[in-house]
């Protein structure tokens, strides 16, 4: 088999593979007998029929079969005699195929970089704080007793800050109703029974402050000016005119922190759902202190390593990238149309985070290799157990959902990196 190897660029090559006539019209003899033994052609009982006869009649079907057999075992040949590390699926061009002669074809591939490896034993990073105190279990506690709160009519005084006021709105843009320019966007034309809680930074601008002071069954103009960089376009920048009713006020009134509130939302004392909040803190702020820690290492490692990126490599990762930050960002409310305008940011933002993701993800795995760290295949299999119970689904089902899609392999390059990420930090020094 003949092979030759053109650079395109420091990590992509063209490959030129031929395979000799000889191996060929072995094959093409192989698949033929096949054909015949499973032949049914009229006039011949079922695989008896004429070599000949077979050939004529199922000329093209061969020759595929001899292609499909031929080329990715040709194509696999060419990588173990010329020792190269793919990272990218094989595109097959120039095909050419005839019965008689040679084989061949070429394909553009995208090799993992080499480079050399900075010191990345004993890299110093700071020490991130883990301390769990009084106020952040404090600030917890609150937000229970905030979700558990009760609200109570307010008698004998206006509307004055952190009350929540019911009010009824609707509102017009230059004389034309919200209603009609944004018919999509509700909360911002008319409503009825809303709760607003008269709080700076709470719905629009200056609205709940102009409500300060009101009384129950008052109505009241609000006036609010739209930003200049307002989500809609057909506010965007404009005066907005609301005509308020306000129908009731309620005050939020607090639970004490007792036995009885811990019994509702945890089944236990306030004692113990105390100790529990602590002990919660502090797992999230030591993941948080690992992940600052991680990141310090990357970042090293990432500054003092050059080499050219593959380009399929940041293609693939920049798509995924795009795609979570889309979904993160319907997830939040932004409208699709602000999604569209914005397309040209999001691509950059992507591109960016693609690269040192791929960078980094070579450099592990580099180290990996020079460290002989390896995947265990129990260790696979446990992850893929979790998946298997989330989508609750029997294990050998998700095993061949994951082969289907090369999830396997992404699974045992993240225990890899993970295991890679945990050996840097076992010999980083702590300042």
């Amino acid at each position: 088999m003949n092979i030759a190897i053109e650079e395109v660029s420091a990590c992509r090559r063209r490959l030129r593979i031929e395979v000799p006539a000889s191996d060929v019209d072995a094959e093409l003899n192989k698949i033929t007998d096949e054909f015949q033994k499973m032949a049914q052609i009229k006039g011949f009982r079922a695989g008896k029929a004429p070599r000949s006869v077979v050939e004529k009649k199922y000329s093209k079907d061969i020759e595929e079969e001899v292609k499909k057999k031929i080329v990715p075992r040709a194509y696999r040949e060419a990588l173990k005699s010329k020792n190269l590390k793919v990272i990218s699926a094989p595109q097959v061009e120039e095909l050419q195929f005839k019965r008689g002669v040679s084989l061949s074809f070429s394909t553009i591939v995208d090799l993992a970089p080499e480079f050399s490896l900075p010191e990345y034993k004993g890299l110093k990073i700071k020490k991130a704080d883990s301390e769990v105190t009084d106020e952040d279990v404090e600030k917890v506690i609150n937000n229970i007793l905030d979700q558990n709160a009760d609200y109570q009519d307010v008698v004998g005084r206006p509307v004055a800050e952190k009350d929540f006021a019911i009010i009824s709105y609707e509102g017009t843009v230059e004389g034309n109703p919200i209603s009609e320019l944004l018919p999509d966007v509700p909360n911002l034309n008319k409503q009825e029974k809303f709760w607003l809680l008269i709080q700076d930074g709470i719905f629009l601008p200056d609205f709940g402050k102009q409500l300060i002071g009101s009384n129950v069954g008052d109505s009241k103009t609000v006036t609010i000016k739209f930003a200049d960089d307002f989500p809609q376009e057909p506010v965007r920048g404009k005066e907005g005119v609301y005509q308020v009713k306000i129908d009731e006020l309620k005050a939020k009134i607090l639970p004490a922190f007792d036995d009885t509130i811990a019994e509702k939302v945890a089944k236990t004392t306030a004692e113990v759902l105390k100790s529990r909040i602590r002990e919660n803190i502090g797992r999230d702020k030591e993941q948080r202190a690992r992940s600052e820690q991680v990141k310090q290492i990357l970042d090293q490692l990432k500054d003092n390593t050059t080499f050219e990126l593959p380009e399929s490599a940041v293609q693939n990762q920049t798509q995924r990238a795009v795609y979570d930050i889309v979904r993160e960002n319907q997830m939040r409310g932004i409208p699709p149309e602000m999604l569209e305008q914005h397309k040209g940011d999001i691509f950059a933002a992507a591109q960016t985070s693609a690269k040192e993701q791929v960078k980094i993800g070579f450099i592990l795995s580099q180290i990996a290799d020079a460290e002989k760290i390896e995947v265990k295949s129990d260790e696979i299999l446990e992850i893929v157990h979790g998946y298997a119970q989330q989508e609750k689904v029997p294990v050998q089902k998700m095993i061949k959902q994951l082969q289907e899609n090369n999830g396997i392999d992404q699974i045992e390059d993240e225990i890899r990196n993970r295991k890679t990420v945990d050996f840097l930090l076992q010999s980083a020094i702590t300042e």
